[in-house]
């Protein structure tokens, strides 16, 4: 029996999934503009690599579930969508079946800067939990160390969290992956360094190597951050957010037209590809 305490009283209630309780579960969110969910293709090949990972088997097909989704978008101008996988069935920490539930939900967006975010200031999270897993390229529903980064930098009145691994090398930040340019390379975290491998993440690297920018995928101290050009973060709802400075340090970076950022945005997301 479960019982809920509301107004003073205990009152009974319905058990708690697996994924409330244990965080046994991934999900995706994704961007929805004038009625078509963006890259949801690579959405959901990430969502089933990430099931096959946790062993999680969904109620109905996943062709079925893409088309849903895809006709459930279409009355939407903007808006996030997230869908969430969470197993099934009781237990404790040893899962009783590989039956999954699947929940989504829809919330309209304000009309905010997108592809190109306002700028923002990053500060260093001061725990260091990152570690390269295989479910730590997903999305999956045990994210307390992202909440407790968020609200740091939140504290602080910076716009994100930096996040480095266990070994201390660059990961990615409480809600987007992590670039940066030095003059002559794009860099970016490799996966080995415990980041979740991001949707945005995968378009920008694509985009780059089309317009022949040299990128590279490595570990990297944080100090080397100090002496880029250029820093930004990206995920799937902002886009590409420029980094102005990072809190405590005296290093500036750019940002504007005239930015690497600022072309990827324009060439990713030219006239007719949202």
């Amino acid at each position: 029996m479960w019982l809920h305490f509301v107004n003073g009283s205990w009152e009974q209630t319905p058990p708690p999934t697996r994924g409330e309780l244990f965080g046994d579960g991934i999900f995706e969110s994704f961007h929805i503009r004038k009625g078509k969910a963006l890259f949801l293709e690579d959405h959901f090949r990430r969502l089933r690599q990430g099931a096959t990972v946790l062993s999680l088997e969904p109620p109905t097909s996943w062709e079925t579930l893409f088309q849903e989704i895809q006709r459930i978008a279409t009355s939407f101008d903007s808006a996030r969508g997230k869908v969430v996988l969470y197993r099934k069935g009781e237990g404790a920490y040893t899962p009783l079946t590989t039956e999954a539930g699947i929940r989504a939900s829809f919330s309209p967006l304000s009309s905010t800067p997108f592809p190109l975010a306002s700028p923002q200031r990053l500060i260093r999270f001061p725990v260091q939990f990152l570690s390269l897993t295989p479910w730590s390229p997903f999305k999956t529903l045990s994210a307390v160390g992202y909440v407790q980064s968020a609200a740091y930098a939140q504290a602080q009145r910076c716009g994100d969290a930096l996040l480095l691994s266990t070994e201390g090398f660059l990961s990615e930040t409480s809600r987007a992956n992590l670039f940066f340019w030095d003059g002559a390379v794009l860099h970016t975290p490799a996966l080995r360094s415990g980041c979740i491998n991001g949707v945005m993440r995968a378009q920008i690297l694509r985009q780059a190597r089309a317009l022949r920018i040299p990128v590279e995928e490595g570990l990297y101290p944080y100090e080397v951050l100090l002496n880029s050009q250029e820093v930004f973060t990206t995920n799937v709802i902002q886009g590409i957010t420029p980094v102005l400075g990072l809190h405590g340090e005296k290093a500036s970076f750019r940002t504007g037209e005239d930015t690497l950022a600022f072309l990827i945005a324009k060439t990713l997301f030219s006239e007719g590809r949202i």
